[in-house]
């Protein structure tokens, strides 16, 4: 494979490429296959897949062979590099290099939504509003997936923490929460940040509830801290202590999850999710 990516890329590509793109999209091996875990728990064997923000492909690698066997794999990945590093390790997927918002993917095509979505203070347009990158991200693959369908996403804590609750209750009339996890701020320190970030399960509604669930909302634990209210009742799910601050942005009125003493997540995330169905 690496002739393979040699051959593809010029030097200072293929230099690059290994400088820096293979580190910057990883996601650690026990956070994807918790995720395939509970696709698998939840009766799905195979079927249409999007990944919305490849990389070079982590997810597609550690799907279990007989689910990627019965399913047909569709990625997008918005940085030419990185994306044809994905076309090459993936010659059997479908895969678009662009933003996930220039795709032409039909409404209710995919069975499955999975990936590590990007983040950050920068908008897109859907439906006539501005939404933040990552929420962007929810709601796209909401409408591609079908009535049903899974999505399934590393994102930061904001989608869950954010104090504002308009967006979650945007989610909640298009899905049912299935489960979330919160990760320690050091599940991605091999890529080179510390970030608090959540694992979260979505099943699309046909309709929207009758009523607001719980999770929409924001409460406050046991310390006075203030962590989604899906947390507060299912505390088993946060995998390390929340405390005040956050190392990212250098920020005292918010709050980070930092890891238990002699904790290990390749340990933790297993069983919080075999909890999840």
């Amino acid at each position: 494979m690496t002739q393979a990516l040699r051959d593809l890329l010029t030097e200072d590509e293929y230099s690059s490429a290994r400088a820096t793109t293979l580190d910057s999209f990883y996601t650690s091996p026990v956070i994807i296959d918790s995720i395939y875990t509970v696709l698998q728990n939840s009766g799905f064997e195979g079927g249409n897949i999007l990944e919305p923000s490849m990389g070079i492909g982590n997810f597609f690698g550690r799907m279990p062979q007989e689910m990627q066997e019965q399913s047909r794999l569709f990625g997008v990945e918005i940085d030419s590099l990185t994306g044809r590093i994905a076309k090459q390790l993936y010659p059997e997927a479908h895969i678009d290099i662009k933003g996930f918002e220039k795709t032409s993917f039909k409404n209710g095509s995919f069975d499955v939504a999975v990936g590590n979505i990007p983040f950050g203070d920068f908008s897109l347009q859907y439906d006539r509003q501005s939404l933040k990158i990552h929420d962007y991200f929810f709601m796209q693959a909401l409408d591609k997936v079908k009535d049903g369908g899974i999505v399934a996403f590393v994102t930061s804590k904001g989608t869950l923490d954010k104090r504002d609750s308009s967006f979650r209750r945007q989610l909640a009339e298009k899905a049912d929460l299935i489960g979330a996890v919160r990760l320690p701020n050091t599940a991605f320190k091999t890529a080179g940040t510390e970030v608090t970030a959540d694992i979260i399960f979505l099943q699309k509604r046909q309709s929207p509830p009758e009523k607001m669930p719980d999770w929409v909302n924001i409460g406050v634990n046991e310390n006075g801290l203030p962590i989604n209210q899906y947390f507060i009742d299912n505390p088993e799910m946060v995998l390390g202590e929340i405390v005040q601050g956050n190392k990212m942005y250098g920020r005292n009125d918010d709050t980070m999850c930092v890891p238990l003493e002699n904790s290990s997540l390749s340990e933790l995330l297993p069983e919080a999710v075999s909890k999840i169905h």
